[in-house]
């Protein structure tokens, strides 16, 4: 049953939008430097040399087997017991804040996974636009940016939102490194109150409106960007 005195209290709402804050922060810092890591990987892998190309599959295969549990307790937990790191910029930008470690982790974690996206997303570009565009004389350079990289993007488009959410999400994981996102912040309160269900159940809400509100914002976002007379223009 429903503990009211929580929900009646302003240090729990506040608690909540500052939890909510921090989450959004979270989300999108993650996944800005995720999708240009991302690109970065999905290029090497399409553009470069096979040893660029191990480089990037390598990445890839690593940090999309890696459980991201597994992976924030190994750089909070792990890397600050490696002496020669202290000192360094890492440590200072990175380790000495846990929502700096928890951007850390989400964003290399976010980057494999976008950058197979974006790689599948340049293979679905049809080669003839590509050889069209060098016929009239289009550097490399150029096509990539006025051609391959939009066509690219509209096609991931949908993969994207869904990464979106999956990272709003999985960024509730945070909260096992103290860091007081939607999850961690409220939670705290069930603590006090010892009704861990009231604070979980109003946000397990507030995961439900937000991922809905990442789908509705991916569709008209894809709606606009489709195609004239594309499947998307018509179904969005």
């Amino acid at each position: 049953m429903l503990n009211f005195a929580i929900l009646e209290t302003s240090y729990f709402w506040w608690s909540v939008l500052n939890g909510l804050g921090v989450t959004l922060a979270l989300t999108a810092i993650s996944m800005v430097f995720g999708f240009v890591i991302g690109g970065v990987l999905a290029s090497m892998h399409v553009y470069g040399s096979p040893a660029v190309r191990f480089a990037a599959k390598a990445y890839i295969f690593v940090f999309r087997g890696v459980p991201l549990l597994i992976l924030l307790f190994l750089v909070y937990y792990g890397l600050p017991r490696v002496t020669w790191l202290r000192g360094s910029l890492f440590w200072d930008l990175v380790l000495t804040s846990p929502i700096r470690t928890a951007v850390f982790v989400l964003t290399i974690n976010n980057a494999a996974y976008l950058g197979e996206m974006i790689r599948g997303g340049l293979r679905m570009v049809p080669a003839g636009l590509l050889e069209a565009a060098a016929a009239v004389g289009m550097t490399r350079t150029r096509a990539f940016f006025r051609i391959h990289a939009p066509l690219a993007l509209r096609s991931v488009l949908g993969n994207l939102g869904s990464e979106t959410i999956a990272v709003v999400k999985a960024s509730a994981i945070t909260s096992v490194i103290t860091v007081r996102d939607l999850m961690g912040g409220p939670t705290v309160l069930g603590k006090v109150y010892l009704d861990p269900l009231t604070p979980l159940l109003v946000v397990g809400i507030i995961y439900i409106v937000l991922v809905q509100v990442i789908d509705v914002g991916t569709k008209l976002v894809r709606g606009h960007l489709a195609l004239p007379g594309s499947m998307q223009a018509h179904h969005v």
